[in-house]
Formats: C-alpha cells, sequence, structure tokens
C-alpha cells in the first residue's frame, strides 16, 4: 500500500524535473571542479619547472664562470642565508658520482643513492625521484656542465601536494551542501514549473464535480503555461454560457410544450366527464389533432 503511491510519485513530472535539475546541476559542480583541479595542478606544475629551470640555468652560469669551485662555493653561501632551502642541487661527475651535494633536511624520505644508479645522458632531462613510504616524489633536472660534469637541480611537490590535498578536501567538505541545494533547488524549480498544471487539474475535477463556475488562477508568468491557462479559462466560459442557452432554450421549450398538453389533458377530462352522448368523443378528438399540430409546428 505504501509503495504504490511513492512508484505514482516517482512517475511524476515535477519529480522527473527535480532529479534533472539536480543531476544537471550537481554534473556542472563537479566538471566545474575538475576543470579548477586540472588548471590548478598544471599551473602550480608550470610554477615548479620554471623554478627548477630557472635555478638549474644560474647555477650552470656561475660553473661556466669559475668552475665547481665556483659552483660549491655559490650554493654554500647561499644555504647559508637561507632559513630554509627549497631545492635539491646534485653535481656528478661521468660516472654518476655523488661530487655535491645539497639536500634540504626535511627530504631525507628520498634514496639519493638511486641517482647514482641512473645513466647519464648529454641532454638536458627532466625525471622524478620517489620518495620511500610516502607520496612526494623529486622532481629533478639535469643538465650537462661540461668537462664531464653533470649538474642536477630539483624540488619536493610535497607543497604543490599539500595545496591539492586542501583543495580536495575543501570541495569535500562542500560537496554534501552541494547536493543538497541541488535537489532543494530542483523540487523548488520543479514545484513552482508544475504550479499551474496542478491548478489546471484541480479545476478540471470541480467542473467534472459540476461546478462550472470554476477557473484556473493566472499564475502571470508570461510563457505558454499562462496562455494555456487563459485559453482554458476562455473555454470554460464559453462552455458555461452554452450550458445557460440551452438551459434557458430548455426551460422555453418546456413552458411551450406545457400549454399545449394542459389543454389536452383537460379535454380528455372533460369528454369522460360528459360520458358518449352528444358527440363529446368526436369533438375531444378533433380537439386533441389541432393540440398536436400545434405542438409539431413548434
Amino acid at each position: 500500500m505504501f509503495l504504490k503511491p511513492l512508484h505514482r510519485f516517482l512517475r511524476t513530472a515535477g519529480f522527473k524535473l527535480t532529479v534533472w535539475y539536480s543531476g544537471i546541476f550537481i554534473f556542472s559542480s563537479l566538471l566545474l571542479f575538475s576543470l579548477t583541479y586540472f588548471i590548478l595542478s598544471s599551473s602550480l606544475h608550470k610554477q615548479d619547472r620554471e623554478g627548477i629551470y630557472s635555478k638549474l640555468k644560474e647555477l650552470s652560469s656561475f660553473y661556466q664562470t669559475g668552475g665547481i669551485k665556483s659552483l660549491e662555493r655559490q650554493v654554500s653561501v647561499r644555504k647559508k642565508f637561507e632559513r630554509q632551502s627549497s631545492f635539491f642541487v646534485r653535481v656528478a661527475d661521468e660516472s654518476n658520482r655523488t661530487l655535491f651535494l645539497v639536500i634540504p633536511y626535511q627530504w631525507v624520505e628520498f634514496d639519493i643513492k638511486a641517482l647514482e644508479r641512473k645513466s647519464q645522458v648529454d641532454k638536458e632531462t627532466w625525471f622524478y625521484l620517489h620518495g620511500m613510504g610516502s607520496k612526494n616524489r623529486l622532481e629533478i633536472a639535469s643538465a650537462p656542465l661540461g668537462d664531464h660534469y653533470f649538474l642536477q637541480v630539483g624540488k619536493s611537490t610535497g607543497e604543490r601536494e599539500k595545496i591539492l590535498e586542501r583543495f580536495r578536501e575543501i570541495f569535500a567538505t562542500v560537496l554534501l551542501p552541494l547536493i543538497i541545494c541541488g535537489f532543494g533547488g530542483g523540487a523548488f524549480l520543479g514545484y513552482r514549473a508544475f504550479k499551474p498544471v496542478r491548478h489546471l487539474i484541480d479545476t478540471t475535477r470541480s467542473v467534472s464535480a459540476g461546478r462550472m463556475d470554476a477557473r484556473v488562477p493566472n499564475p502571470h508568468t508570461g510563457d505558454e503555461l499562462e496562455a494555456l491557462v487563459e485559453l482554458f479559462n476562455d473555454m470554460l466560459a464559453r462552455i458555461n454560457s452554452l450550458i445557460q442557452a440551452m438551459r434557458g432554450s430548455l426551460d422555453n421549450l418546456a413552458h411551450d410544450l406545457r400549454t399545449p398538453m394542459t389543454r389536452l389533458r383537460g379535454v380528455a377530462e372533460r369528454a369522460l366527464q360528459a360520458g358518449p352522448e352528444a358527440g363529446a368523443y368526436e369533438e375531444a378528438l378533433v380537439t386533441c389533432i389541432e393540440e398536436s399540430d400545434q405542438i409539431l409546428r413548434m
């Protein structure tokens, strides 16, 4: 018994409109989040790479002007004055042995020895070094310095991942209110959109019950539903006028029929009272024929 009204409600146009509106709203929100997330991730990735590449070129210029000693000296000086180094710097020889290394203490999770097992190429390359027991990665740019030396500059993706994770947490927090707002907005839109239709149904039921004066309230929306309501009310007014005219015609016809029928009855009663003498029946029949002709001419 309970499932039948529920099934009827699920088949209503208002519920379908609510589902469609909510679905489109939620899908658009997810699409907007995905697009924003992609743009933010790409922007942060591009920013990190530009910083790494700029640092790589800067340190390469130090090597070109003063050799590896000048490079080490500049890196060491900057490390002293920087509160927190944000770049990984490594210089390796042609055998990929580490000659000089600067790595922030918070990046100890990365296996630097793995870099010595990686083959070097005589061109600028990009690669990642994964952390041990962590999702963070070390994004590294490698470039040859000359004299069979290689310079590697990298940066952890940890800060970038923190920003993206915070963005995901914010969206997850607003997702439930977003879904509620979607369904609430869909329900309100469905209720407002089909309000004239409900009034139309109620008025039709009232007319079926005999209330010919019932009319659909004008929604004043200026759309097709308002035009439909006006046409429906005009149709009801014309039908009501036609019914009233038919009632008047029937009343007049009944009045016109009542007079001849009364005469026929009176003639028949007089004939019965007079008896068969004096030609009463003949006179009564003649009168009946005349009254019948009068009725037929109506």
